[in-house]
């Protein structure tokens, strides 16, 4: 009746599709250097959200991957759990935690199964230079190995250059479609 209609007031449902020339995650490619299509839908309720986002991951041997998330706001920190799948190789979960202030996000996650894989970032938006381009920095650091990362946008389109001392300099352009 009248109450499901306030709680659903509060809700709203998302997706997306995308293609990418390289999936790059957390400063590697997770497709091998292939070509990837993706997308996802979310729901945000209120204090809460939750989602499910998959894509291909070329032609390498963990076959797709699946992630399932849920989250909250605490006094201004989103906090959540993310389930990695993947068809042909091992899945993960982790722990996450992420707090905004003053254009930079710090964002921390702690690998439920191996705490010798936990994962750190922070990012700022870069102040606009060239109207309707936006930019943002990223440094993460991950136990063997750290990045940083350039992602420049123009509406749904990124361009992303990421630098590791492991693999050296990496771009891929990705286009995202909200439906």
């Amino acid at each position: 009746g009248a109450l499901a209609f306030i709680t659903n007031a509060y809700a709203s449902v998302s997706a997306n599709v995308g293609i990418a020339t390289d999936y790059l995650w957390r400063g590697s490619s997770a497709s091998e250097g292939d070509a990837v299509v993706y997308g996802g839908m979310d729901y945000a309720g209120e204090g809460y959200y939750a989602g499910i986002w998959t894509s291909s991951v070329g032609d390498n041997a963990s076959g797709a991957e699946t992630d399932f998330y849920i989250g909250t706001d605490i006094n201004g920190f989103d906090v959540g759990y993310i389930r990695y799948e993947y068809t042909n190789s091992g899945d993960f979960e982790e722990y996450y935690v992420g707090y905004s202030y003053q254009g930079f996000d710090l964002f921390y996650a702690v690998n439920v199964d191996d705490s010798d894989a936990d994962f750190f970032s922070v990012s700022y938006g870069l102040p606009t230079v060239v109207e309707g381009v936006d930019a943002s920095l990223t440094y993460g650091e991950l136990p063997n190995s750290d990045y940083l990362q350039l992602d420049l946008s123009v509406g749904d389109v990124v361009l992303t250059v990421v630098d590791t001392d492991a693999d050296g300099t990496t771009t891929a352009l990705s286009y995202s479609l909200p439906l």
